[in-house]
């Protein structure tokens, strides 16, 4: 199965001086769905934002399907593969509806006008936003902000989607929605979340993270299991 992202040796260190990631390496596969852990200040989100290039390593670097970051020239085209939702979901709403915030992606893609419909559509129907696609998404409760920003995502047709505490703020009866909409998701999926339980649910695979190091990379139901290891991150194991 071939790669979607390949990250090798990756170093970055912020203009304060402060070291983000150290030496990190990882390969997420095609249908993928990896957890990503770790304690505040792990890395987790900078480690993110290189994969589609808004950030860019000090040393090492990242392939997305076979496009190295380090060429300019294939940024754009990697974003068209890589959607990525913020944990602060305002920070990526801005059309005057729904249905615009969903479309806004395929037709900066050039789609024709009934892809376009057909897309939204589908969109709209998964994540149920069909009753509010008038409206705009900043008036929306938290939950349904959430679901806007992964119909926008997957309009997008991605071949990874990249989730930053997708539960972030995020009510019982939301929480469970969104897990099984992740969970019916067919595509590669890299989620970080401090919600243990999200993360055995929608993924196979679990990284843990600490000082921007990867410190454990094991089957899911196992680490999140692994009480020893967890404690030693400051983190809880849960009982499956």
């Amino acid at each position: 199965m071939s790669c979607v992202i390949r990250a090798q040796n990756v170093s970055f260190r912020y203009q304060n001086g402060g070291l983000a990631l150290s030496e990190l390496s990882l390969s997420v596969h095609q249908h993928e769905k990896v957890g990503v852990i770790g304690p505040s200040g792990a890395g987790k989100t900078t480690f993110f934002w290189h994969l589609n290039g808004l950030l860019k390593p000090n040393s090492g670097h990242v392939e997305v399907l076979d496009r190295p970051l380090t060429e300019h020239k294939n940024i754009n085209e990697v974003r068209r593969h890589v959607a990525l939702t913020f944990q602060q979901v305002n920070d990526q709403l801005f059309c005057s509806s729904v249905w615009e915030e969903i479309a806004f992606g395929p037709r900066n893609l050039g789609w024709s006008k009934q892809r376009v419909c057909e897309t939204v559509e589908r969109w709209l129907a998964y994540f149920e936003l069909s009753v509010v696609s008038h409206r705009p998404p900043q008036h929306l409760s938290g939950g349904e902000k959430r679901r806007v920003a992964l119909a926008a995502a997957m309009a997008m047709e991605p071949q990874l989607l990249i989730l930053d505490e997708p539960a972030n703020d995020l009510d019982h009866r939301n929480r469970r929605r969104l897990i099984a909409y992740l969970k019916g998701l067919q595509t590669a999926i890299m989620v970080a979340s401090h919600d243990l339980y999200l993360i055995s649910e929608v993924t196979e695979r679990c990284v843990l993270m600490d000082n921007g190091r990867i410190v454990a990379d094991r089957p899911t139901r196992e680490l999140i299991q692994d009480k020893d290891t967890l404690k030693r991150y400051e983190m809880e194991a849960i009982k499956m």
